[in-house]
């Protein structure tokens, strides 16, 4: 039962579902103007997919009986996750965009030394809202049943403090001193559970902060010769962790 896709938390027991969420319902019944009896599709973003026709729409939602209900799996292989220190402007969100999109399981905003900005009381809760916004509409755009999470945003230090588990191993792209190039460092790696990758903020880490990764078990890599801005650099560690991962 093919149909436009939608977002909002459910159970897999649930035989009615109902879209109240104020951009979800508004993209339903005013720009795609769904009437009672058209099919669509409500993902949970934790791997759920129900299938369903609208039963009922009022003003503000939309009630869902649901026909068919499936489950898919997480991806194979190491988990990733994107600790990425916050760019200028809106650049941070098409880094959501992209690497949900290329399959990321969990992002972290990073407050580095060298951050222009930063982020607290309601400035921060209004961008973890617009984030999650960016995550839902590109998970359903790429048809992504599993959407990745979006922590707060974390100083440097905290972040390394959370992150470096036993389990994970941590790659910090920099652009001095010895380094290993990526997908050699990944191949080195081959069956980690974890993989965690530090992107730095414009003007890279400092030494410092390197020391603060290297000294928790981080591997310093290389991206090659050029010199990338955040949100390419991003892109580019998941899209190579991904083919990566596929690989195994």
């Amino acid at each position: 039962m093919p149909g436009h896709r939608f977002f909002t938390p459910f159970q897999d027991t649930d035989k009615k579902i109902i879209v109240k969420d104020p951009d979800e319902f508004q993209h339903l019944a005013a720009v795609l103007r769904l009437k009672v009896g058209d099919p669509l599709e409500i993902v949970n973003g934790r791997g759920w997919l129900a299938c369903g026709i609208i039963e009922e729409i009022s003003r503000s939602s939309a009630v869902i009986s649901v026909r068919e209900m499936s489950f898919v799996p997480r991806a194979p292989g190491p988990v990733l996750t994107l600790a990425c220190a916050i760019p200028k402007k809106a650049k941070f969100e098409t880094v959501i965009e992209k690497c949900t999109e290329l399959g990321v399981d969990r992002i972290v905003p990073l407050i580095t030394e060298r951050t222009a900005f930063s982020l607290d009381g309601e400035r921060a809760e209004k961008r973890a809202v617009r984030f999650f916004r960016v995550v839902v509409n590109a998970a359903k755009q790429c048809k992504r049943l599993w959407f990745p999470e979006i922590r707060a945003a974390l100083p440097f230090e905290t972040a390394i403090q959370e992150l470096a588990v036993p389990e994970a191993v941590l790659f910090i792209p920099w652009l001095e001193g010895e380094r290993m190039p990526l997908s050699q460092a990944l191949a080195a790696k081959a069956g980690m559970k974890h993989a965690i990758f530090f992107i730095g903020p414009e003007g890279d880490f400092t030494p410092d902060e390197v020391k603060l990764a290297m000294d928790a078990g981080a591997v310093p890599v290389s991206l090659g010769k050029n010199v990338l801005k955040v949100d390419t650099a991003a892109i580019a560690v998941v899209a190579c962790a991904v083919l990566m991962r596929k690989g195994q």
